[in-house]
């Protein structure tokens, strides 16, 4: 079974917050994700998958690159 990866979402999430030169509240806004969300994918935890989702398109990446096997 394979399982969302959080901290590889963060790692991925940062670095393109960066490199776009943008704060996390306008991540959030160009998501439609609540920020306190965006910065929880750092950790482990539940996501719903409309989040997951729009996070991964704003990467420009597939989620399948954000997940591990158990």
């Amino acid at each position: 079974m394979r399982r969302l990866d959080p901290p590889a979402l963060f790692a991925a999430l940062d670095a393109e917050r960066v490199r776009r030169g943008l704060s996390w509240r306008q991540v959030a806004e160009q998501t439609g994700v609540a920020e306190s969300t965006l910065r929880r994918t750092r950790g482990h935890g539940r996501f719903e998958a409309d989040g997951v989702l729009a996070m991964t398109q704003w990467l420009g990446r597939p989620v399948e690159e954000f997940t591990r096997s158990d």
